[in-house]
């Protein structure tokens, strides 16, 4: 590879680095070493850095910047060089930094090895920036995005799109629109408002906008058959159940429904009002559409002969439809769990339904049979092992409606722990009390039913009667096949992981891009469903113009032993196996426009098969070569592999802001993932006599950015001790560490311990006792 033309540039912050980095010195340096074309020293470059930077536009290949840290500076940090790389035309990963304010200026005292160490880190960015290779440039994902879930999420996700002017396909398994909301009779508006909205004015509201949009493909009764990925993109499979009425011919005049002669319970309404074999779900469906239950069908043909339009083919049939998408939302929202699993709470009695059944009574004025009493049974909490946040707010909105709507029936509510959060649903329970709603703090054992068929409630204190018990269920993932297919972690519940840092990477999955949207990513009401969708679209908006990416991972098949590991390793779904185009035979293959560039799976690789961009064993040997060439000899040397974003942002931390100070022997290397760091490298700096202490330290526990990468290297860090110890090597430190960005003073105190442990031993070489 040509060797590239390098610019240097020097930010002295003002010149308060000056005080204890000589500048002159670093810049007659670096003008020395071969490739470097020019040398530029500012105080201010964070300010005006493409005007600076101007002169070496054409001039040089590469830049190594040295000032403030690329990992935490407020203003010059990684992606505001990439925006600089790109306006002078240069590949946005030809760049290297030495970190000459985080972790030196404010950490060491020491004139003379101060200035030593920016020497060192100044030939570390020059040996790596010599030998990165171009970014990969995202250019041609498909700009069009796959909606799973035709909920109000979904919906609105998709509107957002569309708006956007991304095409946008929406599956939804049911014949209709809506999701959970189209069951519910009457909708809370928001967390202020202790008001409520029918569901048959929102659902048509936001189905009707859904069909008239540009952009959207709506597929109702179709679900998922099968998802492959391929250069970034997503092939998707979708089994489209026969349409045997043509939605974009039906006028929805119901003279079908008049003439079949096949009537059958509407499951919608829990089987208590019928529907026929052709019929809409409910009347404010949408699509505005007739459907037809295959099952109750006799194919006799009369809705046929009197279809206006000519709308209705009863020999249609199944099909699959493949189309390929750039992102994916996952907007299947929650299920309640099956309550004949607690035979204990009498499920089998007709008189006791849950939360989600109890809205279709409250919708149909129930049934005609309006029972004189009411009971809710709370929680099953400890049964599924979390809250489902929804249950106490709809048990007092149900209860509240009550008390306001039908005073003379008496209202139960029995509870462990109520909670009812916010400003609406608190002043909910002070209305549902007001109206003499009995608010029962005990656990409910047991419901039986009495000799005249009359509900027992069973609970720690005593019995209670009732005519009807309204089982809160837990809520449950529904997407737990879509997850599988398309590798997205999740919890041990079943729901998407987010990608880290959580906090403010909501919606996105640990899979580039595929987001997930409303309740299916937790429990949340239909206006946080809403603005959950609408934020996803923005997501999906900005993934689909691609990204420049310096790290990122490729298999070289002829070293692939086709062992998997990297497969397992993968906490991002960008590995998957595939048949050889040439051969008969399974190949694994990376997706480099997946890829997010973690390294776990180059380290784990046994064959040496997969390339990791930018940060190569090769790479790092190189740097840790020179990393002490200027360290006096009787001195140890540290040197500390950090993760990308917790250790490393520690480490910035630890003299900026605690004001700790560290010897100057000690060196940093910033790696992606702690788990990207390879067993090789450690031994090959261990065996050439490269430093006497190596740190490796990544991210706390239950917070590694890519799940597992942290115990991974844990575990190998200690296997490689252990390996050591077994060898005889009696002479080196190598150590692991937890490490978040708040444990600055904890990684400050392991460098000075590893540097008073190796200054005991004559020489400035240790073993670890």
């Amino acid at each position: 590879m040509e060797e590239p033309r390098i610019g240097v540039i020097l930010c002295t912050c003002g010149d308060v680095l000056k005080s204890k980095i000589d500048f002159d010195s670093l810049k007659t340096f670096a003008e020395n070493l071969p490739g470097v074309e020019k040398v530029i020293v500012t105080k201010d470059f964070c300010k005006q850095p493409e005007k600076q930077a101007a002169e070496l536009k054409g001039k040089v290949d590469a830049l190594i910047f040295g000032g403030c840290s690329e990992r935490s500076s407020l203003q010059f940090n990684e992606d505001r060089i990439e925006k600089l790389m790109v306006a002078l035309g240069l590949d946005p990963a030809a760049w290297e930094t030495l970190n000459l304010r985080e972790q030196c200026y404010y950490i060491h005292d020491d004139i003379e090895q101060i200035n030593n160490k920016v020497k060192d880190m100044l030939l570390m960015a020059y040996e790596k920036v010599k030998t990165n290779v171009p970014a990969l440039k995202e250019e041609n994902l498909k700009k069009k995005v796959l909606v799973v879930g035709g909920g109000v999420a979904g919906q609105r996700c998709a509107q957002a799109l569309s708006d956007l002017g991304i095409e946008t396909t929406l599956v939804e398994e049911k014949p209709y629109l809506g999701g959970n909301a189209a069951r519910i009779a009457l909708l809370w508006q928001s967390e202020s408002s202790p008001s409520f909205c029918t569901s048959e004015c929102v659902i048509p509201v936001v189905g009707r906008d859904t069909m008239i949009k540009d952009n959207i493909k709506v597929m109702v009764n179709s679900e998922i058959a099968g998802v492959v990925k391929e250069n970034g993109d997503f092939k998707v499979r979708i089994l489209q159940k026969a349409q045997k009425v043509d939605p974009t011919k039906c006028i929805s005049c119901g003279e079908c429904a008049k003439v079949c002669p096949v009537e059958i319970p509407n499951p919608f309404n829990l089987g208590k009002t019928k529907r026929k074999a052709i019929d809409k779900d409910f009347p404010l469906a949408i699509p505005d559409s007739y459907n037809i239950v295959d099952s109750a069908c006799t194919n006799c043909g009369k809705c046929v002969e009197v279809c206006p339009t000519n709308a209705i083919d009863l020999n249609a049939e199944d099909k699959y439809v493949e189309d390929e998408f750039g992102a994916i939302v996952i907007a299947t929202g929650i299920d309640g769990k099956d309550m004949s699993a607690y035979e204990e709470l009498g499920y089998k009695y007709p008189e006791v339904v849950t939360l989600f059944e109890y809205e279709r009574y409250v919708a149909n004025n129930f049934f005609g049979k309006k029972p004189k009493e009411i009971s809710f049974v709370l929680c099953k909490k400890d049964d599924v092992g979390y809250c489902s946040r929804l249950c106490c707010l709809a048990t007092v909105k149900a209860a509240a409606i009550l008390a306001k709507n039908h005073p003379d029936v008496k209202v139960k509510v029995f509870y462990r722990s109520l909670r009812t959060t916010g400003r609406t649903f608190e002043e909910l329970r002070r209305r549902a009390e007001k109206g003499g709603v009995e608010f029962i703090e005990e656990a409910v054992e047991r419901i039986e039913k009495d000799e005249n068929g009359k509900l027992l409630i069973k609970g720690e204190k005593g019995t209670y009667s009732s005519e009807m018990a309204v089982l809160a269920e837990p809520l449950i993932p529904s997407q737990i096949k879509l997850t599988n297919m398309l590798n997205v972690q999740t919890d041990q519940f079943g729901f998407p992981l987010e990608f880290q840092p959580r906090v403010i990477n909501p919606i996105e999955t640990y899979v580039e891009r595929v987001f997930v949207a409303g309740s299916a990513k937790g429990f949340k009401d239909v206006q946080e469903s809403i603005e959950s969708g609408l934020g996803a679209a923005v997501k999906v908006y900005k993934a689909l113009k691609g990204q420049n990416k310096k790290y990122y991972s490729v298999i070289d098949q002829d070293k692939c032993s086709r062992c998997e590991t990297c497969l397992m390793c993968c906490p991002h779904g960008a590995i998957s196996l595939k048949n050889a185009e040439s051969e008969e035979k399974t190949i694994v293959e990376i997706d480099p426009n997946l890829c997010r560039g973690c390294g776990l799976c180059y380290s784990a690789c046994p064959s040496k098969a997969i390339k990791f961009s930018n940060l190569e064993d090769e790479q790092l040997i190189r740097m840790a070569e020179v990393a002490f060439k200027h360290l006096p000899k009787d001195k140890p040397r540290i040197l500390a592999f950090l993760c990308y974003w917790c250790a490393y942002g520690a480490a910035d931390l630890m003299g900026i802001k605690l004001k700790e100070k560290l010897p100057e022997n000690f060196r940093s290397i910033r790696v992606r993932c702690s788990a990207s760091l390879s067993l090789d490298v450690i031994a090959e700096i261990i065996e050439r006599d490269l430093a006497d202490g190596i740190i490796v330290a990544g991210c706390p526990k239950d917070n590694c950015h890519h799940i597992w990468g942290n115990y991974m290297q844990e575990n190998r860090i200690e296997m490689f001790k252990e390996s050591l110890k077994m060898l005889g090597v009696n002479d080196k430190i190598v150590r692991w560490e937890y490490i978040g960005v708040p444990n600055g003073k904890k990684l400050a105190n392991v460098i000075r311990e590893v540097n008073e442990t190796l200054l005991k031993v004559k020489g400035g070489s240790h073993v670890e006792a």
